[in-house]
């Protein structure tokens, strides 16, 4: 089943982008959206909501806003599960052999990916990332 789902390469991964994003293309993956940017504390607080009253995320946050990050939209058969083997687990030191993580990153924060981790999770992701530009229509008088 064709899914959507989110990625975002972290300040630590963006040296290795290429690379990651080959590895999503070697595993019939694709990106239709792409974006470099920095982050802002308000759209960081809405994602890691759910991390707001960790001891740790003051250094996350302070982590996440150190640099430029790349934000993808990425899409393909059972994309957010294949992402999420692909990513490896979320502490690189842990992370299976060959998996982005593994290949890039160096510990639990700095891991160089986040991919969403449900088909809902995908979606309000990629609306808080790359919200539909909608049109609204005047009508004639």
């Amino acid at each position: 089943m064709n899914e959507k789902t989110l990625v975002i390469i972290k300040p630590d991964g963006l040296k290795n982008c290429s690379n990651i994003i080959n590895i999503l293309y070697n595993n019939d993956l694709k990106v239709t959206k792409f974006e470099v940017k920095e982050l802002d504390k308000d759209v960081l607080r809405q994602h890691y909501s759910h991390l707001l009253d960790r001891p740790f995320y003051g250094a996350l946050e302070e982590y996440m806003l150190s640099a430029p990050v790349a934000i993808m939209v990425v899409e393909g058969d059972n994309a957010v599960l294949k992402l999420r083997e692909l990513a490896g687990k979320t502490d690189s030191r842990l992370a299976k052999e060959g998996t982005i993580r593994n290949l890039y990153g160096t510990d639990e924060m700095r891991n160089a990916i986040h991919t969403s981790d449900s088909n809902e999770s995908a979606k309000e992701e990629i609306n808080r990332f790359f919200p539909s530009k909608t049109k609204k229509l005047i009508p004639n008088n």
